[in-house]
Parts: structure tokens; C-alpha cells; sequence
């Protein structure tokens, strides 16, 4: 079972360590009585404590919270844990695009803080056709310039904090002087004309064998020589109608399929994603694990509520495989609290719909735009924000993992067996002007995810937003036996987060009676967890 934890400032635990299925957190603050492990749905794991020095063993599947606690139960230091039967799984993904000595402390820091298991590491090769440069100081196809040794000093930060070290790898880019050598690989247009990205590089035919054992030799070279352990397969979601040089059309998404299979066989530990742009290939298999499905967001994709529908298009039907969704909120430009509200609220979105995000990264950065380097910086305030949110989202994220999802037929009809009232309007998609409600059922647990879109009039991640308006709502819930059941509730911005439990009554129902609490909102979501006593 693979364990993978990152460790960090911010009253988090400063140092811990994986020893086979064992997690080890050492310098605990003094004070410290017991150290607990926490999952989403409750369930706690006691740790040995000796010293300074917590064990815990056996932990199941999941993400878990880890607390320090002193001898009256305060919280005195807390992290999180991300424990999976397979390293790469359910991925907490950042970037890193910075690759000189003195940007790599801060990036590291970032990185520890947002707990990533998972960092793309962007344009770090010297050539697309060659990545691995053989001098110490060099410039990428951009002409940005890299210290190869500040390249491998940050690999080797990432990978001790037990984090992949996932290099980026464009599939079928070539630079123009390999193309010419080798016309024969090329994709073309139906014009005739080679298939391009602008002026900076060549596509060749992943189909290709030749090329796909070419790509595979160079890229494999540079992962061992600079200590990768992943690989991030990217596309640019076009070509979509294409020949080989014979003139015969070329199936891409065969193709596609074709050179992950070669990919995968060849590179059989490392933590591999493939970019399905938009959601092409429709349907596409994910890289065997380790590995995990991943799409780049566009247009028309540029509403939250296109979210679900693009998930599901990626996925065809098949089991979530850490379903990632990589998302470029271009509204910096503007009021950066407005800017930062749509930056969190996406991330809070996807993790609703049960996915993850590629969107923080680097020294303090966000992503706006698709060429990485051009992120943007967050400030110390600024910081603060996106940690809370995140945090929030890992310790909540397992709950929108299991069970199903009953929101599209039993949310707030004249049927409903779960209402979400307040002033405004609810809704089970995430609408601009509402609040979006989601609904996920297990036998013994009933979770309702709240989110205050309301000050988001475009309901998009291409517009700013402003701060919602509701303030309450009233969740109530159908259960067999309702004096069985009780609720807690998770409220950003109260309680740091954690569940604590909600006075609830019971009321009529068509169907009998009902389990209903008042929900408040506070910095704009709320997670209720309706369980029963043997959950």
C-alpha cells in the first residue's frame, strides 16, 4: 500500500515519515497527550505516542486528518495524510515551473503546504526531440533559462516530501530540425501542409513506431539521469483530422492509445496521466496504474455547471480513476478578491463532483493561463485564503468519493427526500446566482455539500465573482428510523473546519418524517454529514 504525506509550516506537523504501511510524525509539540487519525466519515485511528513521536498503523484507504492533541483535547497541530493502494492514486496535484537555485525553497514550501502528492514539473527539457541537456546551464524551447542542477534539486525536494515528481512530456512534439530529419513521422493536414503548433514546434504521428521508440529512449534517459518518477503525457487537443506521410488518414485517438500502451509497457512504476483536452479522446483509457485520468479545461467548457458533463464524457462511463481536471482561471486582469473567489470556488466545485484540480503551484502561484510560467503570484493574504479552502477540500474530498450520487433525482422536487432551502434558489449543478447543493448516499450516511454561488452571477471560471449572500440553509433529509440518525456539519470558516455536530429535529414528510438541522454559511461552504449511530 502506497502511503504518501507532505509536511509543512502553518501549525501544521513539522516533520513525518512513511516506513511501509506505518506513518510516523515526529516533533510533536510539547503538550502533546495522544495523536489521532481522522477520516472524512469520522472513523479515528490512535496513534503510539513516544516522546516526540507518533506511529499509527493499518490506516485505510482515504485521506486522513492528523491531530495532535493535548490532554484536554485541544488541537495543537494537525496535517494530512493521503494513504492509497497505489502510489499516484486520488492525486492532490500542484506545478512547479521555477528551476533556479534560489526560487526552490519557496516552491518546495508551497508545495509541502498544499500537502500535493502529485507535482507536474513544466518545460524543463532543453529540446522536445532531445530533453536531456548535457550542459549545466541551458535554455528551453522558449529560450527560458534552467540550472540543470537546480532542476535536480528540485526534483529531489519534491520526491522527499513523498511526492511524485511527474515530468511534463508533450507526446507528439518535435523541434523543427528533427521533423526535417525524419519527414516520414510527421502528421499532416488535409492540405498536405505538417501538422504545427505555430512556429514553435512540429507534431509528429503517435501511432508511429519508430517515433513512439525514439520518445520513449530520450525521455526515458532524462527521467533516470534527473530522478523523475512520473510522466505527464500532454496533448494540445487537435489533431483531429490528420494522414501520416503516405496520405492515409490517421485515427489519433488509436494513436493516442497506441503510445500510452508503448509508454506504459516500457515505463511499467511510474505515475503516468495523459491529457484528454476537453474531454478528447472521449472515453479514453487512463494509463494503467499507477496512473490517473486528467483534462485540460476550455471552451466551451467555461461554465461550472459544463464540469459534471465533461468528467463524464472523459471518463465514458468507466470508474473515476483520480480524475483531475487542470483549470486556468484567466481573471487576474481584474479586482484580485473577485479573482481569488473564482479561483477558490472552482476548486471547491470539482471537488463536489467528487474530482480533483491542477490549479496552485510553484513559488505561491496560480494557474491563469496554459503555458505555466505565466502564473500568477498569490500574496500573503491571499495565501491564507487558498490554504483554508484547500484544507477544507482535503478534509472533506472523500465524502464526494463514495457512494452515490443521488442529487439529479431526489434534490428539492415535490418528491424530494432531500430539500436545501433558503431566500434563494438551489441547485443540484453549479449555477451561477444559486446554491449548489450535492447529494451522496451510503447506507449508514447521507452527505450534503453546500455552496454559496450566489455572488457569482456568470457561474463560470472564466469571470470573476463576488461573495455570496446566504448565510443559512435548511438541510433536511429522508432516513429510515430518523431518531437514529444524528448531523454534523463542517463549516468553512467555523470550528477550523472540522465536523461538530448539529442540533436536528425531525419533521413531517410525505413519506413520514424526516431529519432536518439548520446549516450555517459562512465563508460560503458547508459539508453536513446525516450518519447513524453505528457510523
Amino acid at each position: 500500500m502506497a502511503v504518501a504525506m507532505s509536511t509543512g509550516s502553518y501549525g501544521f506537523l513539522p516533520c513525518a515519515v512513511v516506513v511501509g504501511d506505518d506513518v510516523i510524525a515526529e516533533g510533536l509539540p510539547v503538550g502533546t497527550n495522544e495523536v489521532l487519525a481522522r477520516t472524512a466519515f469520522g472513523k479515528t485511528s490512535l496513534a503510539n505516542v513516544s516522546g516526540s513521536t507518533a506511529r499509527v498503523s493499518g490506516l485505510p484507504i482515504g485521506t486522513h486528518l492528523i491531530e495532535a492533541l493535548s490532554a484536554d483535547g485541544e488541537v495543537l497541530a494537525e496535517d494530512f495524510v493521503s494513504v492509497r493502494a497505489f502510489l499516484g492514486d486520488d492525486p492532490i496535484v500542484g506545478f512547479a515551473t521555477s528551476f533556479d537555485s534560489s526560487s526552490i525553497p519557496a516552491v518546495l514550501s508551497w508545495l509541502r503546504q498544499l500537502r500535493c502528492t502529485v507535482v507536474q514539473v513544466y518545460d524543463w527539457m532543453e529540446w522536445y526531440s532531445k530533453p536531456l541537456a548535457e550542459t549545466d546551464a541551458y535554455v528551453d524551447p522558449l529560450k527560458r533559462p534552467i540550472e540543470l542542477s537546480a532542476l535536480r534539486h528540485l526534483i529531489e525536494g519534491i520526491r522527499a516530501n513523498g511526492t511524485v515528481a511527474q515530468a511534463y512530456a508533450p507526446v507528439c512534439a518535435a523541434d523543427e530540425p528533427f521533423a526535417a530529419e525524419h519527414p516520414k513521422w510527421l502528421l499532416r493536414r488535409n492540405d498536405g501542409a505538417p501538422e504545427s503548433l505555430g512556429n514553435l514546434l512540429q507534431i509528429m504521428d503517435p501511432a508511429n513506431v519508430e517515433w513512439q521508440s525514439h520518445w520513449i529512449d530520450v525521455y526515458g534517459q532524462a527521467l533516470d539521469a534527473l530522478g523523475f518518477n512520473g510522466l505527464h503525457l500532454d496533448t494540445y487537443g487537435y489533431p483531429r483530422m490528420a494522414s501520416d506521410s503516405s496520405g492515409s488518414v490517421v485515427s489519433i485517438d488509436e494513436g493516442y492509445e497506441s503510445f500510452v500502451r508503448a509508454v506504459r509497457s516500457a515505463r511499467p512504476n511510474d505515475v503516468v496521466s495523459f491529457n484528454q483536452v476537453n474531454g478528447v479522446p472521449r472515453g479514453f483509457t487512463p494509463p494503467q496504474r499507477p496512473g490517473f485520468r486528467y483534462a485540460e479545461v476550455w471552451p466551451p467548457n467555461d461554465l461550472w455547471r459544463h464540469l459534471e458533463g465533461l468528467l463524464e464524457r472523459s471518463a465514458g462511463g468507466a470508474p473515476a480513476q483520480g480524475d483531475t481536471l487542470a483549470i486556468y482561471p484567466p481573471v487576474w486582469s481584474g479586482e484580485r478578491g473577485a479573482a481569488l473567489r473564482t479561483a477558490v470556488l472552482s476548486e471547491a466545485i470539482v471537488t463536489t463532483l467528487g474530482a480533483s484540480v491542477l490549479m496552485w503551484g510553484d513559488d505561491y502561484g496560480v494557474l491563469c493561463h496554459p503555458y505555466y510560467v505565466e502564473h500568477e503570484k498569490l500574496r500573503d493574504d491571499e495565501i491564507d485564503v487558498v490554504l483554508q479552502w484547500h484544507r477544507f477540500a482535503l478534509h472533506c474530498r472523500d465524502l464526494f468519493r463514495d457512494g452515490v450520487d443521488t442529487s439529479w433525482y431526489e434534490l428539492d422536487d415535490e418528491n424530494a427526500s432531500v430539500t436545501v432551502t433558503w431566500t434563494g434558489v438551489t441547485s443540484p449543478e453549479p449555477l451561477g446566482g444559486s446554491v449548489f447543493a450535492r447529494v451522496r448516499r451510503r447506507d449508514d450516511t447521507v452527505v450534503v455539500g453546500v455552496l454559496d454561488l450566489s455572488g457569482a452571477v456568470e457561474g463560470s471560471w472564466r469571470h470573476t465573482s463576488g461573495a455570496g449572500n446566504c448565510h443559512e440553509v435548511i438541510v433536511t433529509v429522508l432516513v429510515d428510523s430518523p431518531g437514529q440518525w444524528q448531523a454534523q456539519a463542517a463549516v468553512l470558516g467555523m470550528n477550523n473546519g472540522r465536523f461538530v455536530v448539529l442540533e436536528s429535529h425531525e419533521v413531517p414528510h410525505r413519506e413520514g418524517r424526516a431529519l432536518s438541522c439548520a446549516v450555517p454559511l459562512v465563508d460560503g461552504w458547508s459539508v453536513v454529514r446525516f450518519e447513524t449511530g453505528e457510523s
